[in-house]
């Protein structure tokens, strides 16, 4: 790597410090080539240094690396965010997941129409709306239908459901799983609906999405003592509308979520923050001096992705992507 100039929130310094944060590699232009965060960031870019000499596209994004800035955030929760919105807003070069927000699906029970009167069957919907809509009938989120209905393919062969009642054999007759052992007959007779859909749901379950658990937005506090720093995060519906360094640093005014679509990678990373036992969860009350009231952990029902397969650990087919 040629002559590296390194910066921190803005400032010039002569080394990059081993905190957390996000950093980001510029050539001699204003675009990111690279965005990363690290709980050790000094640390991280020795290692993208020695990843150079074995890997000619890291060896390629090293030689045309003019700057390395970074932000300091308070701890891993804050970076994640902050590099989540990064990527998806300068799309780097090098950076070849995360780069464009997208449309996430989910499943939606609906009553199976024709024949299969009766029937429960998970419908593939678009979430195009600012917040998950009213998650008690919708499990999962995925990145696109195709990873959906393979989700539904392998639920459907672990738990001998029928793929003709769940959409994903559109011929007559027996449906192909059923004649290959899988299916325990729902589209034959052999099974009520009743029983098949209580299987359905039991099988669901485990990937049913979070609802919002309160009526208003939430701060999630995340501190770093031995640093002298704290990470106000704002959340609203699963969106991060915001981190601050203190809270007179609040708008004084509600913010509202976005129209734009659900964030998926956000959604995962505020679950698992808010899932923690140790999470710092303060209601936000915008209005004069904002403050935050000490909130209690949420006792709500909350997807988990489900180790699940047609066998063995491979082929896995997760209920979040």
């Amino acid at each position: 790597m040629r002559q590296t100039h390194y910066f921190v929130d803005g400032q010039a310094v002569d080394q990059l410090p081993n905190s957390p944060g996000v950093y980001r590699f510029y050539g001699d232009g204003p675009v990111p080539l690279y965005i990363g965060k690290s709980l050790h960031i000094a640390r991280r870019l020795r290692e993208h240094m020695s990843e150079a000499a074995a890997s000619a596209r890291h060896r390629r994004l090293m030689d045309s690396t003019q700057r390395v800035d970074c932000t300091l955030t308070a701890g891993d929760i804050g970076a994640q965010l902050l590099e989540n919105r990064e990527i998806k807003r300068e799309l780097p070069l090098f950076n070849r997941r995360q780069r464009r927000a997208r449309h996430p699906v989910t499943l939606h029970l609906v009553d199976a129409p024709g024949g299969e009167a009766g029937f429960l069957r998970p419908e593939v919907r678009a979430l195009s709306a600012g917040s998950l809509p009213d998650t008690g009938a919708h499990y999962g989120l995925f990145r696109q239908r195709r990873g959906a209905e393979d989700y539904l393919i392998d639920l459907s062969r672990r738990c001998g459901l029928c793929q003709r009642v769940l959409g994903l054999d559109r011929g007559r007759g027996p449906c192909f799983a059923h004649q290959l052992g899988q299916c325990r007959g729902a589209c034959v007779g052999r099974e009520p609906a009743a029983q098949h859909n209580q299987r359905l749901l039991a099988a669901l379950a485990p990937a049913q999405l979070a609802a919002w658990p309160w009526p208003h937005a939430v701060l999630l506090r995340e501190q770093a003592p031995e640093q002298g720093r704290t990470d106000w995060h704002l959340v609203d519906q699963w969106q991060h509308l915001g981190s601050f360094p203190s809270l007179r640093h609040l708008p004084r005014r509600a913010l509202a979520a976005s129209p734009a679509a659900l964030d998926l990678d956000a959604y995962r990373i505020l679950l698992r923050a808010f899932r923690q036992p140790d999470a710092q969860l303060y209601a936000y009350r915008p209005g004069g001096k904002p403050r935050a009231v000490p909130l209690t952990s949420p006792t709500y029902s909350v997807w988990r992705a489900p180790a699940t397969g047609s066998g063995g650990g491979a082929g896995r087919t997760r209920a979040v992507e």
